[in-house]
């Protein structure tokens, strides 16, 4: 009995704004994080005479700054949410993303989500009830609660295999 990696989704399953906006403040922490681990590098390095990292940083523009920045947070993005369906900031609120069918994502749409978080605007697409951004609905994803998606899962499964059971064991019958 082969059993299915994906469930469809259902409204039960879908994360409130409250839990959206802690996975943004996490993230946000995390991608912080990284700067002040690329600032620790560039001291140590500085201190080992490679003082070239710690120029570039402090002499850097506005606008470099802000790239460097997007770039971070959109590699970050991607690669957590392609490797795992998971930021650190879902990893803690208990949240993952998939695809309006249930499946796993494709690294397309995870690039779109991340592009579209570039968007200064696109906060605003959390207001109102329903808590689905726009970079959700561009790249065809959903934010679903991890443990009732998990739950769906194995309950769907545990049906497939009683089903399997009986289908088999009336292939048997009719060979006796």
């Amino acid at each position: 009995m082969e059993t299915s990696n994906y469930v469809a989704i259902s409204p039960d399953m879908f994360v409130t704004w409250h839990k959206r906006l802690l996975n943004l403040i996490i993230d946000a922490a995390t991608i912080y994080l990284i700067f002040v681990v690329l600032g620790v590098f560039a001291v140590l390095f500085s201190l080992l005479g490679f003082d070239g990292l710690s120029i570039w940083l402090t002499e850097m523009d506005g606008f470099t700054d802000r790239v460097i920045t997007t770039l971070v947070m959109v590699l970050y993005l991607f690669t957590m949410e392609v490797l795992t369906q998971r930021t650190f900031g879902k990893y803690i609120t208990g949240t993952m993303v998939v695809m309006e069918d249930g499946s796993k994502p494709e690294p397309r749409s995870i690039i779109i989500r991340a592009l579209c978080r570039i968007l200064t605007i696109e906060a605003l697409s959390f207001i109102g009830s329903y808590p689905r951004g726009w970079h959700d609905s561009a790249s065809g994803t959903y934010v679903v609660d991890a443990k009732k998606y998990k739950a769906a899962l194995e309950l769907k499964n545990s049906f497939d295999e009683i089903g399997a059971n009986q289908i088999n064991d009336a292939a048997v019958a009719e060979q006796i």
